[in-house]
């Protein structure tokens, strides 16, 4: 199970024995004002990293990210074609 600590929260792409699961989350890198093509992962972890200090959590787990085609219509209105993304579950863990 690999994880990662960022801005003081652990990211787990699994599930830890002993974990606290306190709500699903979900961000979204794209739109016409950002350009996700010059974002990275850690902007991903950023924004949930906030999320998860704010529902007093101390880890993401189930942690999945990536980045993905926005598609053709989509594309027209947004600056570039790809979107980043990142989910999993805030937790405490022990």
């Amino acid at each position: 199970m690999y994880s990662s600590v960022f801005d003081g929260i652990k990211f787990v792409e699994g599930c830890p024995p002993g974990a606290r699961e306190l709500r699903s989350i979900r961000v979204e890198i794209s739109g016409v004002f950002k350009s996700a093509q010059l974002k990275n992962l850690d902007d991903v972890k950023r924004l949930m990293a906030d999320q998860a200090k704010k529902k007093r959590g101390n880890a993401i787990i189930d942690f999945k990210y990536g980045q993905k085609s926005v598609g053709f219509w989509a594309s027209i209105f947004d600056r570039d074609d790809v979107k980043w993304y990142g989910e999993g579950k805030i937790a405490v863990i022990p």
